[in-house]
């Protein structure tokens, strides 16, 4: 993909994100309208997709207008640090700036995005204590970590096609 295709769909993603995002937090308040209205039934059609991706527990969720959001605690934070590590993404210029991804694809960086959600919902299951904040903060790590692999893995470079490759490496 090419700096230029990288960086359309890297603001393409961005857009998408924060429609998404902006949708999560406009749902609830649209639950107020008169029922029938455009602006409720695009609410009942965000918690419908939000029950495809989560699973709507309400003690786990955020609350506005009265009812909670269509994604649980953990997922808003996904969702909220998604569009940050887009916009980060297209502002750092191209190459060594974008270095910043590179501990995204690594086992260290995806233990560092994974860990402190896997360490939260095993204390959820052998306790049954749930913060949505503490999700939320163990979201922001998951969403920022994949947002940042996703968009380091589009701008790197691939051979073209025809392209002479690098001879493989020696065997031992």
């Amino acid at each position: 993909m090419t700096n230029a295709a990288a960086g359309r769909t890297t603001a393409a993603l961005l857009v998408a994100s924060l429609a998404w995002l902006a949708a999560l937090f406009a749902a609830p308040h649209a639950l107020h309208a008169d029922a029938g209205a455009p602006r409720r039934l695009c609410a009942g059609a965000v918690y419908l997709a939000g029950r495809v991706v989560c699973h709507q527990r309400p003690e786990r969720s955020f609350v506005a207008a009265g009812h909670p959001l269509p994604v649980c605690a953990r997922c808003t934070g996904v969702y909220a640090a998604a569009p940050l590590a887009c916009l980060i993404a297209l502002v750092l210029p191209a190459g060594r700036g974008r270095r910043v991804w590179d501990w995204t694809g690594t086992r260290r960086g995806i233990l560092v995005a994974v860990l402190p959600a896997a360490v939260s919902v095993a204390v959820e299951w052998m306790t049954g204590w749930t913060d949505p904040g503490v999700r939320a903060a163990t979201g922001v790590l998951l969403g920022f970590g994949g947002a940042g692999l996703v968009c380091a893995a589009m701008t790197v470079r691939t051979a073209p096609v025809g392209a002479a490759l690098p001879p493989p490496l020696p065997t031992a």
